[in-house]
């Protein structure tokens, strides 16, 4: 057996408990049976546990199979030695200490088809497994076995659930890779100057511009690929907490960004500690999230020490001097001031946008394509057809919600869908964005309904009315309506009322 057939590696923490062994041999099974090998680092824990499943599989399993070791064999391990004997291989990592193990794991990465880790507590050195994984673009899965583990926090994917045989699990899945253009957004068009000669380019460019462009080319910075502009430092909210770039990250709506930005503030949470948030808002929503959030900061309260005097006077001032901006949009900062201390107090800049097209992620299909910025209509999917709509980004269940309003056919179906609407658990913006598809589509509806006789005969009487005799049909309509006097349906009646605001709209003007 050589380690080009093709293993998967199922490792995991050392610590796992026995209980969970059983879990173990399932997943070895579940990728035995499919025609793959296991791999395993030969530690205690959820390692010894896939071996001892792959040598109870039997000599066929073992010989598709291989156990990478740091430094000697350990002679004593009966496992081991049993799956050597059934024509496994063994894989001897030279060195010692640490650096073996590290060196253990990624070899195991190197040569794996996939990597399953089961994590227990921090394990991290399963955690540094899975993430050499993510890295060299290795399929992964972690099981949350217990112990308080989580789901690892990598850039540039996400972690979808997912089953193997029986077990639950997680999969990562990365983010599809952006293509280059060759085309530039307006930022672009008005902030990159044609090659040439410096002054005499730079001026051709600024002529050719119109003055609101003229105006941004004035007022911008170019930093690497981002425009900057200047505006007077009216908070002191960082750029990465403003309530806008919250509302495309966490994918909510402004009252949920800007709450998220005040719990932010009052953790005084740096990028990193939002990116993580991020990555939790995509696995349990946002407004758990929030919720989480609020009784962290109540129990902070409640253990942090506050002085008694105002806070006012142990606040420092900020500085007020801009001066440059480096190449990935930060300030620069004065002598003798560390880059902690925050933006200056007069002068705060903000990213405009990119001089490079935007792109965006199909949320059916999660193909990238680009967005055209001087299209009038919103950005669609060529692959299926999918508009980048907010409806959308909210996930299968809730398109199906919408997609059945508006395929109603008749009025009775459609009032049969909104009782059932009304029952479901949605959010308050879901709610109103599926309220409002249902008005759009009653309204198409009772347009289409054909009026009976009676109905016609009131809509044509209002026609002719002239300004002195309408106010006295519109009181005999309200009679009428009010003793069912007359075969009219409720809907016929919406359409004569609104005839009759029509028609006194005609003649007032």
């Amino acid at each position: 057996m050589t380690v080009g057939q093709g293993f998967v590696a199922v490792v995991g923490a050392r610590v796992l408990p026995e209980a969970f062994a059983p879990q173990v041999s399932e997943v070895v099974r579940f990728f035995l049976s499919r025609g793959w090998g296991i791999g395993s680092g030969g530690a205690r824990g959820a390692d010894a546990y896939a071996l001892s499943a792959v040598v109870g599989a039997g000599s066929h399993a073992c010989a598709r199979s291989v156990v990478f070791l740091p430094g000697g064999i350990p002679g004593s391990d009966a496992a081991l030695r049993a799956f050597a004997a059934q024509g496994g291989r063994v894989v001897v990592v030279a060195g010692g200490g640490r650096l073996a193990l590290l060196a253990r794991s990624r070899r195991l990465v190197r040569d794996a088809a996939g990597v399953v880790a089961f994590l227990w507590g921090p394990s991290r050195g399963s955690v540094f497994t899975v993430r050499e994984a993510v890295r060299a673009g290795t399929p992964a899965a972690v099981v949350l076995a217990g112990g308080g583990a989580v789901l690892p926090v990598f850039a540039c994917g996400r972690w979808a659930p997912c089953r193997l045989g029986a077990v639950d699990a997680f999969r990562w899945v990365p983010e599809p890779e952006v293509p280059e253009s060759s085309r530039r957004s307006w930022l672009g068009r008005v902030f990159c100057v044609p090659e040439g000669e410096p002054t005499h380019g730079q001026l051709e460019h600024i002529a050719s511009l119109s003055a609101g462009q003229r105006l941004w080319f004035e007022r911008g910075v170019l930093a690497g690929d981002t425009v900057l502009v200047p505006h007077e430092a009216v908070t002191d909210t960082p750029a990465f907490l403003a309530t806008r770039r919250l509302m495309r990250r966490f994918r909510c709506p402004m009252r949920e960004a800007a709450a998220l930005g005040e719990l932010f503030l009052a953790l005084e949470a740096g990028p990193t500690v939002v990116a993580h948030y991020e990555e939790e808002a995509r696995r349990v929503g946002v407004e758990p999230l929030i919720e989480d959030l609020v009784h962290l900061i109540a129990r902070l309260a409640l253990v942090e020490a506050v002085p008694e005097s105002d806070a006012l006077e142990r606040a420092d001032t900020l500085g007020d001097g801009v001066e440059l901006v480096d190449l990935t949009g930060r300030l620069a900062q004065p002598a003798g001031r560390s880059p902690d201390d925050g933006a200056p107090s007069a002068v705060q800049w903000h990213a405009l946008g990119t001089v490079h097209p935007e792109w965006v992620t199909c949320t059916a299909c999660r193909a990238v394509y680009e967005v055209d910025d001087d299209a009038a209509d919103l950005p669609t999917c060529a692959g299926c057809g999918t508009r980048d709509t907010w409806e959308a980004c909210q996930g299968g269940r809730f398109r199906g919600i919408v997609g059945a309003i508006d395929a109603c056919a008749s009025l009775e179906e459609l009032a049969a869908l909104g009782k059932r609407v009304y029952a479901l658990v949605l959010t308050p913006d879901q709610a109103g964005v599926a309220w409002s598809h249902y008005q759009v589509r009653k309204a198409a509806l009772e347009a289409a309904v054909a009026l009976g006789a009676p109905a016609r005969a009131l809509v044509a009487r209002i026609g002719e009315a002239r300004a002195a005799t309408l106010p006295r049909i519109g009181a005999r309509l309200y009679r009428l309506q009010h003793a069912s006097a007359v075969p009219v349906s409720t809907t016929e009646w919406r359409r004569i009322w609104s005839a009759y605001r029509a028609r006194r709209g005609a003649i007032g003007a």
